[in-house]
């Protein structure tokens, strides 16, 4: 932008049209310096709210910009922009819908609180909250990366404090479930064992044979949770059942290690998994327990602690203490034991008496 005076007397603004496409520059006259410049500290405001990103404008650019699935991106358009008419089941009005209109260096903690609230409408749980609020951070970090705002405007704020649901099941339990279940899904359970699974669509019923080394006796998983690949060294046993299906499914070219009865893939075992509790009498757990198994028998058997956090797929072996310790107290005792030899030993020297 510039301001001159012409030959006449007359004051000239010069400012570019950005509502056009593309962008022109254009002039304005008046009378006085001071219209002038009135005008221009207008038009250099009005320029940089347009410059500025809504909520809604940097979700948009975040899902251009990242390789997310379709079931994913829903889930960002829906969160800002409620639900289509083509969505029926949807709820039609997102939890952040309320904030999709305000800028995003203008958040601070009643925008988050207001999310929250809507969240807590639509019947959300702690735990739940905060995977929305994280979905919304991303967003928020991935402006910050591209230069678009500043910083974070929710980067110093807490998650809820909440504790995740209980998955406790222990494997006598799973054992009387077992003879309920169709032979495909019985096959899952044990795949989901053995690889320390998340059992789900991404992980378990998307496991593919090309990720098997039977060779080296490795199976190699991506996490769809955190977008990673972990390597998995199952038992030879699982490894030898897994080779003959294998070699029979060679034959039917089939991709998919875990299949339902039709040898079709899995889109959905809710309804058959708790249809066989059902049958069996008996109170009803997540399937999801069967990783909590696993991970709990190998620790309860002394296995190192860092090996199964690798096994499980977590980042660090203090998340793994943190979610099993309680399945640790074999460790636990030969901890105490190892302090055995102090007792047994020389007798301690008693301490020197002083002379009142």
């Amino acid at each position: 932008m510039s301001v001159y005076q012409r030959a006449d007397g007359r004051w000239v603004v010069k400012v570019k049209d950005t509502s056009r496409r593309p962008a022109k520059w254009v002039q304005r006259t008046f009378k006085t310096r001071e219209d002038a410049d009135a005008f221009q500290d207008e038009a250099i405001q009005e320029a940089r709210e347009n410059s500025r990103l809504t909520v809604y404008e940097a979700v948009g650019l975040y899902l251009k910009d990242k390789p997310l699935c379709a079931h994913g991106q829903q889930q960002y358009r829906w969160l800002v922009g409620g639900a289509r008419e083509d969505q029926p089941r949807a709820k039609k009005v997102g939890y952040a819908e309320c904030i999709a209109e305000r800028y995003v260096d203008s958040l601070d903690r009643r925008d988050l609180n207001m999310v929250r609230d809507c969240c807590r409408e639509g019947g959300c749980s702690n735990v739940t909250i905060n995977m929305w609020i994280t979905r919304l951070t991303a967003v928020f970090n991935y402006c910050v990366q591209e230069e678009l705002v500043a910083r974070n405007p929710w980067e110093h704020f807490k998650p809820l404090q909440a504790e995740h649901g209980s998955h406790a099941c222990t494997l006598d339990q799973f054992r009387q479930i077992y003879p309920h279940l169709p032979e495909w899904l019985q096959w899952a359970c044990r795949t989901a064992l053995a690889l320390f699974l998340r059992p789900g669509i991404t992980e378990l019923f998307r496991l593919k044979w090309s990720a098997f080394d039977f060779q080296n006796g490795t199976v190699k998983v991506w996490m769809g949770k955190v977008r990673q690949w972990k390597t998995v060294y199952p038992v030879k046993e699982y490894l030898a059942e897994a080779w003959e299906r294998f070699c029979s499914d060679g034959q039917d070219r089939s991709i998919y290690v875990c299949r339902n009865s039709r040898g079709q893939t899995v889109r959905s075992y809710f309804a058959t998994w708790y249809r066989s509790f059902a049958k069996a009498g008996i109170p009803s757990f997540p399937m999801y327990a069967l990783r909590h198994i696993s991970a709990s028998i190998a620790l309860e058997r002394g296995a190192d602690v860092a090996a199964v956090a690798a096994n499980l797929g977590h980042a660090s072996p203090v998340t793994t203490l943190k979610a099993y310790a309680h399945a640790m107290p074999q460790a636990q005792k030969a901890a105490s034991a190892s302090l055995g030899a102090v007792w047994c030993g020389p007798e301690l020297p008693e301490p020197e008496k002083t002379e009142s």
